[in-house]
């Protein structure tokens, strides 16, 4: 499944709005994504993994919820290879993380996800894979993110989902996908 980076949740693209192109796939137990992007300033201050990347310059970011299930997935990799692994065991997490009343390094996860970063002649490309043992039959929801850092600005953001507002933790906007197991 491919699908183009847009921002749905406002009537016209922002100014310095650059596209990008996510490819969702499935094999040998695994979920791929593959994230294309047109970027000029391809940059991140990261040092480790598990850092909070959006806050140190461009990254991608993937979700990923089983259907049927409270809880989700989400995978960060910044431009330099550095990445960050969280589960939110309901939706609630998030909004309790957002207001303080806890810290989202509690949903940290030991997981280091599969990531290539490739620099290109127009930007960078992520391929990432993560372990996802999936029945014939089963549904997923996914979504692909990013945050384009620029100097002087604040980043500009686009999803592969059709959000209505500004939000990727949203998992009701996010894009069905059945993988095939073999």
């Amino acid at each position: 499944m491919e699908l183009p980076l847009t921002q749905s949740w406002l009537p016209q693209q922002e100014d310095g709005f650059r596209p990008g192109l996510a490819t969702f796939s499935y094999s040998d137990g695994k979920q791929h994504l593959k994230a294309e992007l047109i970027d000029e300033d391809v940059s991140s201050t990261a040092t480790k993994h598990g850092q909070k990347l959006w806050e140190h310059g461009d990254v991608v970011e993937f979700f990923i919820q089983k259907e049927g299930d409270s809880g989700y997935r989400e995978y960060q990799v910044a431009p330099n290879g550095f990445t960050l692994a969280l589960h939110y065991p309901e939706i609630t997490c998030v909004a309790a993380v957002r207001s303080g009343e806890r810290h989202m390094e509690e949903f940290l996860t030991k997981e280091i996800p599969a990531a290539t970063i490739t620099m290109t002649s127009e930007g960078w490309q992520v391929l990432m894979s993560i372990s996802l043992p999936a029945s014939r039959g089963e549904r997923f929801r996914v979504s692909c993110c990013r945050y384009d850092a620029g100097n002087g600005r604040p980043p500009i953001i686009s999803s592969t989902s059709a959000h209505s507002i500004r939000d990727f933790h949203r998992p009701q906007d996010w894009r069905e996908f059945i993988p095939v197991p073999a």
